[in-house]
């Protein structure tokens, strides 16, 4: 796990999915770290979920490394899966037109 006063990163693994729990604020200060995790589930070649519970703010630096996220997944034939967008995530989702790009799945899914 890595972080920062008001982030943190945390990567799993569930199956054959890396599971990567974002935390906090992201924003230029703490992109690197997302990047880095990103950067290792993309070498482990499974599938990727980001799991936003807990995600409070996302700016255009958190906005560019999904996109690349998925332009990576997508020429692998994965899709990038989006789980537990909150409100304020989903709103700049929303604003960016990414809510029809991403594969979001409803917040806290029923088992």
């Amino acid at each position: 796990m890595a972080a920062l006063e008001h982030f943190s990163v945390v990567s799993s693994t569930e199956q054959d999915t890396v599971v990567v729990t974002l935390t906090g604020e992201l924003d230029p200060h703490t992109v690197g770290l997302f990047q880095a995790a990103i950067d290792d589930a993309l070498d482990e070649g499974s599938a990727l979920v980001l799991d936003l519970a807990d995600l409070t703010f996302v700016d255009s630096s958190g906005i560019r490394v999904l996109i690349a996220t998925h332009k990576a997944l997508d020429a692998r034939g994965q899709v990038l899966v989006l789980r537990n967008v909150g409100p304020p995530v989903q709103r700049v989702l929303e604003i960016t037109g990414l809510t029809d790009v991403f594969q979001v799945e409803p917040i806290f899914p029923s088992s």
